[in-house]
């Protein structure tokens, strides 16, 4: 089974948020409901403070934590791409795949009482497209592709990341100033 992830140049992210809005028009989110996030955050004393911006969704992990713990076993990974998805005729929404994942994927939709998260945009994968948040970022700071391209460059770790050790997400972040080795040339799926 093939895997795909991100490659997130958190440097070059303006917190324009156009992934955000891609995501919720091709996905025809509602109000409350933001599969993808950009999250600002401060570092430093004055006079010298520094921001970054980081875009995240869900991870689609190699060890998923939610799809452990679903009592349902709702959760499941698309075959096709590895992409981690909830099924939502056998979901009832216990909230309980949100209370271990550590980077705050999983959202419970009111109005259904389902869990909601990224899909990957499989639907857009089966066409060749890539996902919806990937395609507006107007300056390559998000990538994405198949994860044996993506998952040696950059690191695995990013600041105000949590720690990937235990889920293995499939994202990895990309700093201009590391060595030229880790690359950020266009990743091709």
């Amino acid at each position: 089974m093939p895997q795909y992830g991100w490659v997130l140049d958190y440097k070059k992210c303006i917190e324009c948020r156009a992934c955000e809005a891609a995501c919720k028009q091709w996905n025809g989110l509602e109000t409350g409901i933001r599969f993808r996030q950009v999250r600002v955050y401060e570092s430093g004393q004055f006079p010298k403070v520094q921001s970054h911006a980081l875009s995240l969704a869900c991870n689609h992990c190699d060890n998923p934590l939610c799809l452990k713990v679903c009592p349902t076993k709702s959760i499941y990974r698309h075959a096709a791409t590895g992409a981690v998805l909830i099924n939502q005729e056998t979901c009832v929404g216990c909230e309980l795949c949100s209370d271990f994942c550590p980077y705050g994927a999983l959202q419970i939709n009111t109005k259904t009482r389902k869990m909601t998260k990224c899909t990957m945009c499989v639907d857009r994968l089966d066409q060749n497209l890539q996902p919806a948040c990937v395609t507006l970022c107007p300056t390559g700071a998000l990538q994405f592709g198949r994860w044996d391209q993506v998952q040696n460059r950059g690191s695995e770790r990013a600041p105000n990341f949590p720690n990937p050790a235990t889920t293995l997400p499939s994202i990895r972040f990309v700093d201009p100033a590391w060595p030229k080795a880790t690359g950020t040339e266009e990743v091709k799926s």
